[in-house]
Order: C-alpha cells, then structure tokens, then sequence
C-alpha cells in the first residue's frame, strides 16, 4: 500500500473513530462517493449542455440537465430561478456573483465575521476587498444578553450607504431569520441581495428554514450554497440566480456581461453563466455535478440514504439533537450567544478558558469541533471566546438524544476539569463505537 493509500486508510479510521461536532461538515451517502469517485471525472467539457467546446458530451448534457432540473424542483417553488451547477465551491460561487454585477469600488454591505458571516462576505482580509468598497452590519444584544442581527440599523445602512450588493446569511449564527422584508427594502433602493445559505440549505429544503426564493422583489436575486453541509452532498456547490431581469436592475444593463452574440443578456442567470464560463472557469467537474445529483434526489425521497429516513425527518432530528446538546453545554457551564434556532448552537466560554487549547483537549479524546469568535468578543480571531457545535453529522450516523446530552456534559466536564481525560475518552469511544458507519 502506497504512503497515498495509508493516508486515505488512516483518515477514514479518524472519521469513523471521533464524535465529528463542527457544523459545517457532514457524511454524505456511499452513493453520493461512488458517484464522485466514478468515471465522469474523465471527461471535459467547457460550455452548458447542448453547446460544448469538445465532443463526446452527449452524457455530461444529460447529466448537467437533470442535475439542474433536481436543483430547481428541491428549492425553488416560484418558478422565478435558473441554476448553474458548475461552480466549484461555496466562496468561488460568491465570487462569481461579485464579477456578474459590480464594478471597482462599487459598496458591498454584508455581515461583520463575529456577527456570524464568512470570510468570503468581503471581510477586510478578503482579496476581493481591495477591489471593491466593504461595509458590514452587525448584531446587537438584546435585554437577555442574547444577539440577532439588526435588521432596522441595516436598512439604515442601506439608505446610508448606497451598496451595489446586499450579502444576507451566516456560517455562525444560532438564530432563524426571513428574506422578503429586507430583500424587498433593499430592492427599494436599487441594491442586489445575495443569499448565502450554505449552512441552511437543508433546512430549507427540509421546510424547516424561511427560504429566499420567493417571487418578485420579495426573493433575494441570487441564492449561493454548498452541498456538503445540512443538504448531505459531496463539496461542492450551488449558484441560482433570477431567470430575469428585475425591474431595478435595469438601470445596470451596460455593466452585465454581453450574451455569445454581443447582446443584453435577458436575466441574472444568463450573465452568471456568461461570467462563470467563458469569463472565469474552464471545464466543470462531472463527477461532482453527478455526486450533487444524487444528494438531492435523497432530499426528494427518489433514492435514500443508507439509514432510510427521509430527508425531513433526518432534518428534524438535526434541531432536535442539537438545542439537547446546547442545553446540555448550558448546563455544564457554558453560555449560548443567542439559544439555537437552527443546526448550530455557539457557545461562549468562560473568560479565563483558552479556545485553541479546549480544541485541541477535545479532538485528544476524540471530539472534533472549532472555535469561533461571536458578537463583542474581545479575544483575538484565532484564539476566539467560543465555539460553534452542530450535529449534522452525527445525525447522519443515527445520534439519539439521550447520546447528545452526554456529548454536551462530557465537553463540560473536560473543559471544567471534572473527570480525568481518560475516562472521558472512553464514553466518547462508547458512544462512537454505537453509531451507524456507512462505510
């Protein structure tokens, strides 16, 4: 067996042998792998279906159609959307969107990184800011010491600033929140609205999420995800985009890009597709359009996961499991930010804990997790005052309640030194050795 080969055995044994708790990964299904692994990664094909740069494509049109098809039929209910499914991640999809519309120095506003929002949303450390004029809205505290964003200072920030670009939606952020009244304020004053709903999605497919694909002013103009979160896919990611031009838009015609005969595009998704391909990307990656493919027909209950739960119920079990592990936590000692609403709950920790070194204790007893910063935090980025739980994955490996508020008092008990790390490691080994693998 090759060094390559004893990674791979090594790194699937670490999987399989650790309680996975950061919120953004998860275990798609065998098939889901197969399909990535399989041999649709042998081909090339620049273009979109029906109209390639190389010939032998007559599958990969099938493929990329159906898979647009499913894309559509799992999220948008308006009609109002086109897709494209060649985007490569979840940044370079927030990308294209800022090549699709703005312009040097044009203003973005999006949400400040402790306020739950991503590196991508033009954070100061981002290439993309020193292109374009960032701007951020923030949390505030409420009475109860909870945080949710506020939406009356955004739409102050709005009228205040002038964007070109509104990013709504987080990576780190406990809390529900709806589209239609901040996409429709926002299209008031000529302003694009981005939602970023790598995190949510499937919560969102599930029902259990307000959607931004809504019709008319009400729905953002252009809907980002990765797959490989809530919706149990393989990396990668989504780009929808309207299937028109909206009325305020109109007004940015001449910064569109073109159509293949030097016209006007006719709407959103056309000028995505125009600035994804020719405009940035070479040949997309079949084997990962095909592995999405799959991931949302488990979603629509055409195939199953290998547990055969559907896809709503495997969703309910994520919020359930996971407000049991944040009251857990709470009752060993920690205190949430804002109490779960959704997939993640983040924790805050006492003052005089060091993040990184709880981190490092947890994944030494077989606990995988991350720190993360929150709203007001004044510790320093890489050694933040939290950290971020979800149990997306762990649902996927059959987690019942009663294992999730262990889970939470076994992370207590380690980071208030209540029991020896060795007694600890064996009822994580417990509770690992008890859950489905699918592998």
């Amino acid at each position: 067996m090759n060094y390559l080969f004893e990674l791979t055995a090594k790194e699937k044994s670490r999987q399989k042998n650790t309680l996975n708790l950061i919120a953004s990964e998860n275990y798609p299904s065998p098939k889901v792998l197969q399909l990535l692994g399989e041999i649709w990664s042998n081909k090339y094909g620049e273009g979109y279906p029906s109209k390639r740069y190389y010939a032998g494509n007559q599958n990969t049109d099938l493929l990329e159609s159906f898979v647009q098809q499913k894309a559509l039929q799992v999220f948008d209910k308006t009609g109002s959307y086109g897709v494209n499914v060649q985007t490569l991640s979840g940044s370079p999809a927030n990308q294209i969107v800022f090549l699709t519309i703005l312009q040097p120095n044009d203003v973005v506003l999006s949400p400040q990184l402790a306020s739950g929002g991503h590196l991508t949303h033009m954070h100061t450390v981002s290439s993309f800011s020193k292109f374009f004029q960032p701007h951020q809205y923030t949390a505030k505290q409420n009475e109860d010491g909870s945080f949710e964003i506020d939406f009356e200072a955004l739409k102050e920030q709005i009228v205040k600033l002038k964007p070109k670009l509104l990013i709504v939606g987080f990576s780190a952020y406990p809390k529900k929140y709806e589209f239609a009244e901040i996409c429709r304020f926002a299209h008031q004053y000529n302003v694009f609205v981005l939602a970023d709903v790598a995190h949510i999605n499937g919560l969102i497919a599930a029902g259990l999420h307000d959607s931004p694909f809504k019709e008319g002013d009400d729905g953002a103009d252009f809907v980002s995800m990765t797959t490989h979160k809530t919706i149990r896919g393989p990396r990668g990611a989504i780009l929808f985009a309207k299937n028109y031009i909206p009325d305020f838009a109109k007004v940015y015609l001449d910064i569109l890009p073109l159509d293949a005969k030097g016209q006007p595009v006719t709407s959103l998704i056309e000028a995505v597709n125009r600035t994804l391909f020719p405009g940035g990307y070479g040949g997309p990656h079949f084997n990962k359009i095909a592995a999405i493919g799959q991931c949302l027909l488990e979603v629509l209950g055409e195939d199953q996961y290998p547990d055969e739960i559907d896809f709503v119920t495997y969703s309910q079990n994520i919020l359930r499991t996971n407000k049991i592990l944040e009251q857990s936590l709470q009752k060993g000692g920690l205190v949430p930010v804002s109490p779960t609403e959704n997939h993640l709950c983040l924790m805050k920790l006492p003052e005089n804990k060091d993040s990184l070194e709880i981190q490092k204790k947890l994944e030494e007893i077989g606990i995988i997790t991350n720190r993360n910063t929150f709203p007001n935090d004044t510790k320093t980025a890489y050694r933040p005052g939290g950290m971020r739980f979800g149990t997306a994955a762990l649902a996927s490996r059959g987690l019942s309640d009663q294992q999730a508020e262990q889970i939470g008092r076994i992370i207590t008990d380690l980071i208030f030194d209540r029991k020896s790390k060795d007694d600890l490691a064996k009822e994580v080994r417990d509770i690992e050795q008890s859950l489905n693998w699918w592998y």
